[in-house]
């Protein structure tokens, strides 16, 4: 069915069709130039409002539709070809249909890919701008692209050996247009270390061949690597001064540059406002001492307009260029450290920084407003909820090691929350997950004056958690705590709360409790959640909401009249 024409071009065309003579308008193949070309922008370019459509089809359709209104009659075809905007859509919808799929193979479409390359030109062409397609791409259809990489402005592809070989030759020819490029390199064969011989040599990674794009490439302000490396080169030339953003991810072997290395490149790029090195991207450096600082700062670099960091890797290579790294307190920054044991000076520097994100926010803004905790026996968590503020540390598992009377995640936890006492004071949500409850937790917590909502508490978590928040703050004047009076745990109305004297309980702005399970509500973790529902009844700061999972018949009868009778509401959430 033939879709209407956008109100816009109908209203350009009867204003163009009333400025033409009569004669001109006896047949539609006779409409103006400029009429014809927005008919054919449009009927090929114009989503339609139907979004159910299969994209594939619409490809199809949409070229069929270019195809069929350029063989109209002579005229209508002279008119199409000059329009490059008709053939760019029918050579990207081309290049990004994997080869496997297409509708004819690469060998016989070649040709009319070169007619496309030339109809569209000059336009600029984005390869890849779809997504990655994960199948490695044919070493033809590379090579077949960058015969134009002077139109490039967007590459983003995904290669294996061959394709790599024809990638690397076809790099020396200026890209006066080009802006992105992403590449993931994965081998046909892809050879693990052995476990028989751990010291058995890796394959390089591979790297860009020196020079690429002459030299010149002015607009290239994103580099994404995956699987391989800028030539060592080119990290100290001009052509990647104009970086913006960079990743560097899933790399081993020889020729991964160390952290004193990265230093060096990052400070050649003062304009990044994006860096990722991930996945093995920092080697350390050989004959390195464990247990040791990073040791003094001989160079450092300085990257004032970093809006975001992602750095993942050993504890040693990440405290080491978090040592020499300079960026703005507001940068999102994602860290995952790996081999963290005891006395592990590298991760006092990881634990600094990390808190320095949280603590130079704490005030504005960008205030982290959730904080989540999480840890097990060889892992800790710590974020805000979001990439923007994550921090995760592996503990080293030694099973010769001699078992620690104070987990190493504890101890990293208790450093981390004393140094952050503006967040602890600002944050209004809370998300525990943790083995037990540490003290330096419960104390950090009576500072915690804004916090509003315990959320994800499962059965366990709440029966550890909430009894040690049945405390109070103690101030000149103020009666006894009631927490240490002999009054039994039945229910005191609100009118006897009202009239006592209460001191002021730990979390004084708590009013809502989320709950992740509905086995918080059975046996002795119900206990504990109740207990704590009229220990807080008791003053003037009642929880007021419980949130609970939706599931089955919900929750029991006896439940919910114990949170009537408490003025609780009571809401099922998915």
């Amino acid at each position: 069915t033939p879709r209407p024409l956008p109100a816009s071009l109908k209203r350009k065309l009867i204003s163009q069709a009333t400025c033409e003579p009569a004669s001109t308008r006896a047949s539609i193949t006779q409409l103006p130039t400029t009429a014809l070309t927005s008919i054919f922008l449009s009927a090929a370019l114009e989503n339609p409002c139907r979004t159910y459509i299969d994209p594939t089809l619409l490809s199809k359709q949409s070229k069929t539709t270019i195809l069929s209104l350029s063989h109209v009659d002579p005229l209508w075809r002279a008119i199409s070809l000059n329009i490059p905007e008709l053939w760019l859509h029918l050579l990207i919808s081309e290049l990004d249909a994997d080869v496997n799929e297409a509708e004819y193979p690469l060998y016989r479409r070649k040709e009319w890919l070169r007619e496309l390359f030339r109809r569209s030109d000059p336009l600029s062409i984005d390869v890849g701008g779809s997504g990655y397609n994960y199948l490695p791409r044919d070493p033809e259809l590379v090579g077949l692209e960058l015969e134009n990489l002077h139109r490039i402005r967007t590459y983003r592809v995904s290669l294996d050996e061959r394709g790599w070989e024809t990638l690397s030759s076809c790099l020396d020819e200026s890209a006066e247009v080009l802006e992105s490029v992403s590449l993931a390199f994965k081998p046909s064969v892809f050879k693990a270390p052995s476990r028989f011989d751990p010291g058995e040599s890796l394959a390089p990674v591979p790297q860009l061949p020196k020079s690429i794009f002459h030299g010149f490439a002015p607009r290239l302000s994103k580099l994404s690597l995956r699987g391989c490396l800028p030539s060592s080169g080119d990290f100290s030339s001009p052509l990647l001064s104009n970086l913006k953003s960079l990743t560097v991810s899933q790399v081993s072997g020889p020729g991964v540059p160390t952290a004193d290395r990265w230093i060096s490149y990052l400070s050649t790029m003062p304009r990044l406002e994006h860096l990722a090195l991930e996945d093995g991207a920092v080697a350390l450096r050989r004959k390195q001492k464990r247990n040791s600082n990073p040791g003094p700062v001989t160079s450092a670099a300085s990257l004032q307009s970093l809006c975001t960091l992602t750095l993942e890797g050993h504890v040693e290579a990440v405290g080491s260029i978090l040592a020499r790294l300079a960026f703005p307190d507001q940068c999102a920054l994602s860290i995952k450290c790996s081999d963290v044991e005891e006395g592990e000076g590298a991760v006092d520097v990881v634990l600094r920084t990390f808190a320095r994100g949280f603590e130079g926010v704490a005030t504005g803004e960008d205030a982290v407003r959730l904080l989540s905790l999480k840890a097990d026996h060889g892992i800790m968590q710590v974020s805000d909820g979001t990439r923007n503020r994550r921090l995760e540390v592996l503990v080293t598992n030694n099973s010769h090691a001699e078992p620690q009377s104070i987990p190493l995640w504890q101890t990293l936890l208790s450093r981390l929350l004393v140094s952050i006492p503006l967040t602890i004071a600002s944050f209004t949500t809370l998300e525990v997950l943790l083995p037990f409850i540490p003290q330096a937790l419960t104390k950090s917590l009576a500072g915690a004056c804004q916090l509003e909502r315990l959320v994800n508490l499962t059965g366990a978590m709440a029966r550890k958690l909430l009894p040690l928040l049945q405390k109070e703050h103690h101030t000149v004047g103020m009666s006894p705590s009631l927490s240490n009076s002999n009054h039994d745990s039945s229910f005191i109305t609100k009118s006897d709360s009202l009239s006592a004297l209460s001191p002021l309980p730990i979390l004084p702005a708590l009013h809502t409790l989320h709950f992740s399970s509905l086995d918080a509500f059975a046996g002795v973790k119900w206990d504990a959640v109740r207990g704590f529902l009229k220990w807080r009844a008791l003053g003037w700061r009642a929880i007021r909401l419980v949130q609970a999972p939706m599931s089955g018949y919900g929750l029991l009868g006896d439940v919910e009249e114990t949170f009537e009778a408490l003025n609780v509401s009571i809401i099922y959430v998915h």
